[in-house]
């Protein structure tokens, strides 16, 4: 994005925020290890051309993020979980080149096992390859509502499988010199009796760690299912933060004003997910003294604060219902959007409270 460009312009293009969020094997938000803006019109509107090099094209910003944080965490494993946007050859053979694992949903149906890289015949097409593939086990997936569809239990079926990813023929780079097959694994997941009327759930998943056996397979579906989190992420920035209505003068101070804002949802994220799955940690490991002070007397009309801290599961029902929760017994956890606003609030109070201790 360029400096010094008027923002409407740029919404005009199409406003683009790429977010490398880290979570822990057990889904919890850890922080951003990367994050690139830019308007759509850095690309040309054949951005999508073959005849393009990679380093031209939009899609190029995964291979960036995939070598920023494996050089920023050098001694850590990190495992990039992508979705279907990012099933690209150039991606694979960057984190074999730089040892930095993936687990991509598939998005093409391409030809696998070529023995050469002219032939024609003596190959396969990634989904008829899988579905050959014996069935390993079975598993239950909770699928929500959607389209008017009630939510439901999925019985599905996993499959697993060794294959060799060859360079599509259309990179530009293969008219010029060789490129590496690559060792890859393919977790297909299919549900074959969903109810009338709904499409079954189907999942292809290619990585290049070792998948050897159900158990292998499942963790990496499991991983995957994390994914969803930058959806939930993105969800606080757009319908809590509002950033799409933001209307700074210039470029600049566009980026500045998105960066402060992912750090805050990141929070706000973090927070609403620890409530749920370490209910009984005490709040002051996630806020300050004044914060939650503050809180606690504001919510339960009190003109002291107790001497125990409180759990994170009471403050965080707290800060919803400074944001319009009600907690009645069938409203079920608070969301994003509700902390959003009670969070707005708190801050207020607290700075309140703050200058009042100044007087």
């Amino acid at each position: 994005m360029k400096k010094g460009k008027n923002v409407k312009e740029i919404f005009s293009h199409g406003l683009i925020m790429h977010t490398s969020p880290a979570l822990n094997e057990d889904g919890l938000p850890l922080g951003i290890l990367d994050q690139k803006i830019f308007a759509r019109e850095a690309y040309p509107d054949d951005r999508n051309n073959d005849k393009l090099p990679i380093e031209e094209k939009e899609s190029y910003r995964w291979l960036e993020s995939l070598k920023n944080y494996k050089d920023l965490l050098k001694e850590t494993k990190v495992i990039t979980i992508c979705d279907r946007e990012a099933d690209i050859y150039e991606l694979f053979n960057l984190s074999y080149e730089i040892n930095a694992p993936l687990l991509v949903r598939a998005k093409q149906n391409r030809a696998i096992n070529k023995r050469s890289r002219y032939s024609e015949e003596d190959h396969l097409k990634l989904w008829d390859f899988m579905i050959r593939q014996p069935v390993s086990g079975k598993f239950d997936v909770e699928v929500p509502a959607k389209d008017n569809h009630p939510a439901r239990i999925a019985t599905v079926e996993l499959k697993f499988g060794s294959f060799t990813f060859n360079p599509p023929r259309n990179i530009i780079k293969y008219s010029t010199g060789d490129l590496p097959n690559l060792k890859m694994h393919a977790i297909f997941v299919c549900e074959k009796n969903p109810p009338s009327s709904i499409d079954p759930l189907e999942w292809m998943l290619l990585t290049n760690l070792d998948v050897n056996n159900f158990e292998e397979a499942f963790e990496k579906v499991r991983w995957y299912c994390f994914r969803w989190r930058i959806e939930m992420f993105h969800k606080v920035l757009k319908s809590g933060f509002k950033v799409e209505d933001c209307r700074l003068g210039e470029a600049d101070r566009l980026i500045n004003y998105l960066t402060i804002m992912s750090i805050v949802a990141w929070r706000i994220f973090m927070v609403t997910l620890i409530a749920r799955t370490n209910p009984d940690l005490p709040c002051n490991l996630y806020l300050n003294n004044e914060e939650w002070k503050v809180l606690y007397m504001k919510v339960n009309r009190k003109k002291t604060w107790p001497k125990k801290i409180p759990k994170i599961k009471e403050v965080v029902i707290w800060i919803a219902k400074l944001g319009g929760f009600l907690g009645r017994k069938g409203d079920g956890d608070p969301g994003t959007i509700t902390l959003w606003r009670g969070w707005k609030r708190l801050a207020d109070l607290t700075e309140g409270w703050n200058l009042a201790l100044q007087c």
